[in-house]
């Protein structure tokens, strides 16, 4: 009777433990400057910044930023786990401990404004990439006694 009781006591202690059991809560946020661009973490769109959502492990992660007239950020972060969320702690944190744990990650990121193209510079620069390609394409069939047949005439 008397070991029963015992054990009976030792389960309530057991269960009123688990249910006073803390809890880790993990966030990350994500901010932009200038704020409003579009979030991918690890291929999945979150929203827009600032974006906060909540994350299950730590560890590296990739962010990719995009904003209208904006170059495209994309960076590899890692996800430290602090202290209490690190083998065998977490367990104790996790389980048994009736504490909450808020574990928030932020990062900042700086978007960089597009530049704009001078399309004649950039069309100039074609012309003079393709010019130099046919010469040099010109010279090594020549090197190479390579023939090209002739391109049909045009009629009108």
């Amino acid at each position: 009777m008397h070991r029963t009781a015992l054990r009976l006591v030792l389960i309530l202690l057991l269960a009123a433990c688990c249910a006073a059991s803390g809890c880790v809560r993990r966030t990350l946020e994500i901010q932009s400057d200038p704020p409003g661009a579009t979030v991918w973490i690890n291929g999945d769109n979150i929203g827009t910044t600032p974006a906060k959502v909540p994350f299950d492990s730590y560890g590296h992660i990739e962010v990719l930023l995009r904003l209208e007239n904006h170059q495209v950020r994309r960076e590899e972060v890692r996800l430290r786990a602090p202290w209490y969320a690190v083998f065998p702690i977490d367990f104790v944190t996790d389980v048994l401990l009736p504490v909450d744990f808020h574990d928030r990650k932020m990062f900042g990121f700086k978007l960089e404004p597009l530049e704009e193209t001078d399309t004649d510079a950039l069309k100039a620069r074609a012309q003079a990439f393709m010019t130099t390609a046919k010469e040099r394409l010109a010279r090594e069939r020549e090197k190479r006694g390579i023939e090209l047949p002739k391109p049909p005439e045009k009629t009108d």
